[in-house]
């Protein structure tokens, strides 16, 4: 089963900066319980790739299928975009960004309660933070924490019971090795069924969870006037 499918290829581009087009081609496709590495130079544009993937921007032009499990298939175009992406939609997707998008006004487990329920809030949390840490830092705000706190804690965030597929952009940043070890085991242990996509300049972290499929986004001659970055198979075809 696919959990995405770019029926009609996605463009887009910046309006202020439209310099570039970024495209996903007709016929890439995602699957369920598989993972997947999004690499290219920075700057590239892989995180932009990544969040048109997520459905995160509008596309100027494409069509993307979603097909959540056990329920009926989405059609994400760029003028339905607004009515077909919402609270209903995002419940079946994770996300853990490379500076995690947390609520100030709420306590750390509240945060982790919120998103993933409170009678697996402590436990998940317990498994990229020792006892001693936890419990320091569970009743503090956002802001007390430091940056590998704030990207572990994002991070558990992401793997809730209802998300068929998780987007991960630099999920390691201000991790140390320690804490990196422990992300690979944590999402090992709760990838479940789950389709999981990354974005990361951290080699040894990507050979550690063996990736099952690896896109590269090039830069690939020219469409409409604007230099073309594409995402493809690190072959150079498609996925399909």
């Amino acid at each position: 089963m696919n959990i995405i499918n770019v029926l009609k290829q996605v463009e887009f581009t910046y309006p202020k900066d439209d310099k570039y087009i970024y495209c996903i081609p007709e016929g890439i496709n995602i699957s369920a319980g598989k993972m997947y590495s999004i690499q290219g130079i920075s700057g590239s544009g892989k995180s932009t790739i990544l969040t048109l993937l997520a459905a995160l921007r509008r596309f100027r032009q494409g069509i993307i299928e979603y097909t959540f499990i056990a329920k009926n298939a989405i059609k994400v175009t760029p003028t339905n975009w607004q009515k077909m992406v919402g609270p209903q939609f995002w419940g079946n997707i994770g996300f853990s960004f490379q500076k995690p998008e947390l609520i100030r006004a709420l306590t750390v487990k509240k945060n982790l309660e919120l998103a993933i329920g409170k009678a697996m809030a402590e436990k998940m949390a317990l498994a990229l933070f020792d006892k001693q840490e936890w419990e320091a830092i569970k009743g503090s705000r956002i802001w007390e924490l430091s940056g590998g706190q704030t990207q572990r804690l994002g991070i558990i965030r992401a793997f809730g019971a209802s998300q068929n597929i998780v987007f991960m952009d630099e999920p390691t940043n201000n991790l140390d090795k320690s804490n990196r070890q422990k992300v690979v085991d944590f999402i090992q242990k709760n990838r479940t069924d789950k389709s999981i996509i990354f974005v990361s300049h951290d080699n040894r972290f990507l050979e550690m969870l063996n990736i099952e499929t690896t896109f590269d986004v090039r830069e690939e001659g020219e469409l409409q006037g604007r230099g073309k970055r594409i995402l493809q198979s690190s072959g150079g075809g498609r996925v399909v």
